[in-house]
């Protein structure tokens, strides 16, 4: 068949358009979102209402309120769970949905995991900007193993018997603190099978000693989050300036008067606290 140069070119600028937009779309539809979640529950509604003394706590309202001021600042979306769905145990098992429940990742690229007594300071950066391997399970720097020796980090995992074959070595290298994380839909499925055997782990195995264990086996790979978006201090000798997030430690942070107070009081005067 013949066509004459107009009509070639005719033809070259239509199959230029088609492609444009029929392939353009394909990738700006891939606008997936980050999400920050916190969960705060009411333990009654569970079998075990005092694990770990966990229990209500007004640092949690500063720390959900410096939350959501971070993810307006970034444009991040924020949820926080106040009702159980997985209903195991106590609050700090239901974190385990963001890989049981496969609809987190119709929306989402990233979740960032918090507990609800870790505080974002008012010029922490942006944690889903600095920590981006698509693929990596993002987790915590923790000193108490990755600045043990191997025989010591043995030693510390001495009472979880999900440990008991894993050299000193690998727990030294891969246990982290388990207060702050960051999933990806890639990493929760590679996760996802060991996770769902949450519902087998005794008594004696608590949530934090569950998912080191399903980070080990299930090899999946991890970026380690700097130290400085959860160091753990009780507020009384920490250069907060040089911080990110704040974990609040101690006995006394769910107590008004503890010196972790005033430093909130003066970082978010707009919470009022009962």
């Amino acid at each position: 068949m013949y066509f004459s140069v107009a009509d070639l070119s005719v033809r070259l600028r239509y199959s230029i358009f088609i492609n444009y937009f029929i392939f353009l779309p394909v990738k700006y539809n891939h606008c997936m979102r980050n999400l920050i979640i916190q969960y705060y529950i009411d333990t009654s509604l569970y079998s075990q209402p005092t694990f770990n003394n966990l229990g209500p706590s007004p640092v949690e309202k500063y720390s959900s309120h410096s939350f959501q001021l971070y993810c307006k600042k970034y444009d991040i979306d924020y949820v926080k769970i106040t009702n159980p769905k997985l209903r195991f145990k106590h609050p700090t098992w239901e974190r385990f949905d963001l890989w049981c429940d496969r609809s987190w990742w119709d929306k989402y690229d990233q979740i960032c995991y918090l507990d609800s007594d870790v505080i974002s300071l008012p010029w922490a950066g942006n944690i889903f900007k600095e920590f981006k391997n698509p693929n990596a399970f993002k987790v915590c720097y923790y000193r108490k193993f990755t600045g043990n020796t191997a025989k010591g980090s043995k030693e510390r995992c001495s009472n979880n018997p999900l440990m008991d074959n894993i050299p000193g070595e690998v727990l030294k290298e891969k246990c982290w603190q388990t207060g702050l994380f960051i999933l990806s839909k890639e990493s929760a499925e590679k996760m996802r099978n060991l996770v769902l055997k949450y519902k087998e782990q005794p008594d004696v195995i608590d949530d934090g000693m569950f998912i080191n264990w399903v980070t080990i086996a299930s090899n999946v790979d991890l970026e380690k989050i700097a130290e400085t978006y959860n160091t753990k201090s009780n507020g009384a000798t920490t250069n907060l300036k040089a911080l990110n997030f704040l974990h609040c430690a101690g006995g006394k942070k769910h107590k008004q008067g503890a010196k972790m107070f005033e430093i909130l009081k003066n970082l978010y005067p707009a919470v009022k606290i009962d």
